[in-house]
């Protein structure tokens, strides 16, 4: 059975990660935090421009009255990605969301 994704091994990362932060800052914040694993190479740059894409569908979503044309026109234009683009990150990436989908326990 593969290890990669178990909460065990998980877990260890974590207390590696903060043992290396909190060597790094003080006091970190979370933008401390998400610049250190964005410098590693443990959260690319895409995942998290990703995240921001399904968090300001959201908003847009409210704002343009459910209108989901709208809200994907508007992502593309603030994102420079085409519709489908948003479209695929907003129903294929929310689903990576759930710590089911990236954790085994």
């Amino acid at each position: 059975m593969s290890r990669q994704n178990k909460s065990d091994i998980v877990y260890e990362y974590i207390l590696l990660a903060e043992s290396e932060i909190k060597k790094r800052w003080t006091e970190p914040t979370i933008v401390d935090i998400l610049r250190h694993l964005t410098e590693r190479g443990i959260v690319e740059p895409k995942r998290l421009r990703n995240y921001m894409i399904i968090y300001d569908f959201d908003c847009m979503l409210r704002f343009n009255e459910g209108n989901r044309t709208h809200t994907f026109m508007d992502l593309s234009i603030k994102y420079d990605i085409s519709e489908r683009q948003a479209q695929s990150i907003v129903y294929k990436d929310r689903n990576k969301e759930r710590p089911s989908v990236n954790i085994t326990y």
